[in-house]
């Protein structure tokens, strides 16, 4: 059988204090089992060894990297020529014989290194490349608990990688090699001319191996179950939806997005915006947004693609955290209204859009009033200004929605949230799909201010 002698070796890479890390490692084995016998690796521990003063990642990624380096030279001077080595907490899928015969029955003949388990990085802007229905060239692959390796010549240049004195400042071993498996990508996917060293890397279109709910030895995280990280064929996480809040400036979908905060929906790490109750306003999101197209211009200076790919490296990122924890993401930002084109050409089917009406007038009006309030800084602008900049949205927003009938939308009333809450809340729950807690409920129907259907 062609698994069988996909490689020679197997190790597994084990602290000596952590005896019951061992004993959980072996009674989740699977059976069957197509690799050779597992043979335990004693982990450098960290803790107990003298680290070099330019390292700054950590006694535990300290012996995490020296671990792995050790395996390698093991390999390399008692002329192993393939290995595959597993960290002990791995945890595998109940089909993982069955998964790993069908990816090593398709790995192409070149291969130097094969994840097993991992995590795509960059895969918003550098998605995995399929290259069989099993099998994917990636960009960058972070992790270090489930791989293979093979071949001499490969072996070496992974050597020189690992022990060269480039490595980028608080690093651990999986970023500094996530730097190596781009080259390839780069030259092979991308067509840039790369001098640097490379080898080929697969990764499978599902992961096999995940983390178990073990505290980490390099972290510290701990977590509840096994963790299984976005695959290659899903890298950009396109079967989650994204929740696009759209209406202009001072039509309440600040209110909107703190009230999707407040039920668990994950709107961004930094949440800023103008209103002092709470803008919602994701700030990386607002900083790209006014970096393509400054206030109050209503178009963008840079090219729809470029634009694009932006939009979608942002949500991408969003959606991976907000799989992480376990909820949806969403994102507001009154410019949105004018790309909502360009975050349908990036999503796709994946796309929702929250549409928050109110009196176009009034917004128009409040946002003048604003500008007048802060004359001189950047976010106002003259009256004509305001005005051209709001019906713009507004007309971009509803052109968007009227010629994409697909798209799935849910349209609030300003004026009703303010004097409903409870209702348009809890189909805003319904369309959002999640299962909010009471008082995640009663905070987001706590934060609606009904005096803001005069100010909005």
């Amino acid at each position: 059988m062609k698994t069988q002698s996909i490689v020679d070796r197997c190790f597994l890479i084990n602290l000596d204090r952590r005896t019951d890390r061992l004993r959980e490692w072996l009674e989740q084995l699977p059976d069957p089992w197509p690799l050779p016998e597992p043979e335990r690796f004693p982990a450098i521990d960290g803790r107990h060894v003298a680290t070099p003063p330019q390292w700054r990642a950590g006694n535990g990624a300290w012996g995490c990297y020296r671990s792995h380096l050790l395996i390698l030279e093991k390999c390399l001077t008692e002329h192993i020529d393939s290995y595959v080595v597993f960290e002990d907490d791995a945890g595998f899928t109940d089909d993982f014989a069955e998964r790993f015969t069908a990816f090593v029955d398709e790995l192409p003949a070149d291969w130097g290194l094969a994840y097993l388990g991992g995590q795509h990085l960059y895969a918003g802007k550098h998605p995995p490349q399929k290259v069989s229905e099993h099998v994917y060239r990636p960009y960058n692959v972070n992790r270090t608990h489930a791989f293979m390796v093979r071949g001499r010549e490969n072996m070496k240049g992974l050597y020189r990688h690992l022990t060269w004195n480039d490595w980028h400042h608080k690093h651990h071993i999986d970023h500094h090699l996530g730097r190596f498996i781009q080259r390839r990508y780069e030259a092979l996917v991308q067509g840039k001319n790369i001098q640097k060293e490379s080898i080929a890397v697969y990764t499978p279109d599902r992961w096999m191996v995940g983390q178990l709910p073990t505290k980490s030895n390099i972290c510290g995280r701990k977590w509840n179950q096994t963790r299984f990280f976005n695959d290659a064929r899903n890298a950009d996480h396109s079967d989650a939806p994204f929740f696009a809040v759209l209406g202009p400036h001072r039509a309440g979908t600040s209110c909107v997005a703190m009230v999707m905060h407040h039920l668990g929906v994950h709107m961004g790490n930094q949440l800023g915006g103008y209103e002092a109750t709470g803008g919602g306003e994701a700030v990386g999101l607002a900083q790209l947004c006014e970096k393509a197209m400054r206030f109050p211009a209503t178009d963008p200076v840079i090219s729809d693609q470029q634009l694009t790919q932006q939009l979608k490296s942002w949500v991408v990122t969003r959606k991976s955290e907000a799989n992480r924890d376990k909820t949806v993401a969403g994102g507001k930002y009154p410019h949105l209204c004018r790309f909502a084109e360009h975050l349908h050409t990036a999503l796709g089917d994946s796309l929702r859009i929250i549409v928050v009406n109110r009196d176009i007038e009034a917004s128009i009006r409040s946002l003048q009033d604003r500008s007048r309030k802060h004359a001189g800084q950047w976010f106002a602008a003259d009256d004509e200004s305001c005005e051209r900049l709001q019906r713009s949205l507004l007309e971009h927003r509803d052109r968007f929605v009227e010629s994409h009938p697909e798209v799935p939308v849910f349209k609030i009333e300003f004026a009703d949230l303010t004097a409903e809450p409870d209702r348009i809340i809890g189909e805003l729950i319904e369309f959002l799909g999640i299962e909010p807690t009471e008082d995640e409920i009663a905070s987001a129907i706590a934060h609606v201010n009904p005096d803001l259907r005069k100010h909005g």
